[in-house]
């Protein structure tokens, strides 16, 4: 067995001893908790702070009301529907997509029906869109791994209406249609599941806790995050006529949709996608946002098939740092990170190489 070191930092601020264990001390009672009722009492602290301010709560208030809701509401029950886990995801992504699979794998307590993989095709159509023979191989790898996992592309995903709009507004390889692109992968994706609830995973996002996902009579985990957008919830408010009871953000970086719920939401298809990107205000949809617009429409619509839950979520520049450690120390990643539910290595937020190896 590998021996447990002390924790490490991969947080994005510098490492406060003191402010470290208080915070320990206080997620870990928070997680053993697993305490609906100071959740439900947390979200009663937003409801109240409308009534005498307009806007929305500070971050740290915000943060505290995320971290007090269960982490795993729904996990006294068993006999659990099985459920597709989606990872979309690009060529920047291999390098932790071994260790976000597995980590799902792991800690999603519902049964997989079906794992899929969803990347661009190559411009020859014999592919995925990678420019590196090793991007390849790295996949192929994988796969052997996985072999329950299946690879679909962007154009087995989007219909014919999306795809030659894409094509239209931004041509072939510009950088700007990634955003639209993979709004449109993870809503089109979940749309055409087949199970009862498709866990749609960003592939810079590692599990790092076990989650119940989805119960039998539809009733699912919706997670509550500290962030604040607030161009997505005006568009939420826009297109389809959905309040915000809660002034709380559902962009989580993972997310259970229904299929059936997300076909109420777009219910032609891809045609309604369509019709919904281009409603946006901005260029280039940066007002689109999808985890938030499923959250919302879930809890206004179907209120009975949310159970609330905390987020967790630890933001990190220092995948090369981490990925370094879990070779070395032989640890998994849920014990080199025991206090968070998830950490996210967004590409665009990684510290150089040569400072990640200091």
């Amino acid at each position: 067995m590998p021996q447990r070191l002390p924790a490490k930092n991969y947080s994005a601020h510098e490492r406060d001893s003191l402010a470290d264990a208080v915070l320990h001390v206080v997620r870990n009672l928070l997680r053993l908790s697993n305490s609906r009722v100071l959740g439900a009492a947390a979200r009663q602290v937003d409801l109240v702070a409308q009534r005498f301010r307009k806007k929305y709560l500070p971050l740290p208030v915000r943060a505290l009301i995320s971290l007090c809701q269960p982490i795993d509401p729904l996990r006294r029950y068993r006999n659990l529907p099985p459920i597709e886990l989606v990872i979309p995801f690009v060529e920047k992504d291999l390098a932790a997509l071994p260790i976000v699979l597995a980590a799902a794998k792991r800690n999603i307590r519902n049964p997989l029906a079906t794992v899929t993989l969803i990347t661009p095709r190559d411009a020859e159509g014999k592919g995925p869109r990678f420019a590196s023979p090793d991007s390849s191989r790295a996949l192929d790898l994988i796969l052997e791994r996985h072999p329950d996992v299946r690879v679909l592309f962007d154009q087995d995903i989007l219909g014919a209406a999306l795809l030659t709009e894409l094509n239209a507004r931004f041509g072939a390889g510009d950088r700007n249609a990634g955003w639209v692109m993979q709004q449109l992968i993870k809503l089109s994706a979940a749309h055409q599941s087949q199970e009862i609830g498709a866990l749609i995973l960003d592939a810079d996002t590692v599990m790092l806790s076990p989650k119940t996902w989805i119960r039998g009579d539809k009733r699912q985990l919706l997670q509550i995050a500290n962030e604040y957008h607030a161009d997505f919830m005006r568009h939420v408010l826009m297109y389809f006529g959905v309040p915000k009871k809660h002034k709380l953000s559902f962009i989580t970086h993972h997310q259970l949709m229904q299929p059936e719920v997300v076909q109420r939401m777009f219910p032609q298809g891809s045609e309604s996608l369509l019709d919904w990107w281009k409603s946006s205000t901005d260029p280039i949809g940066r007002d689109l946002g999808d985890y938030e617009a499923y959250g919302c429409f879930l809890a206004h619509h179907y209120p009975q098939r949310v159970a609330y839950g905390s987020f967790g979520n630890l933001f990190s520049p220092h995948l090369a740092k981490f990925m370094r450690d879990l070779t070395e120390t032989g640890l998994s990643p849920e014990h080199l990170i025991p206090d968070y539910c998830t950490v996210s290595f967004h590409s665009w937020a990684q510290v150089p190489r040569a400072k990640a190896s200091e």
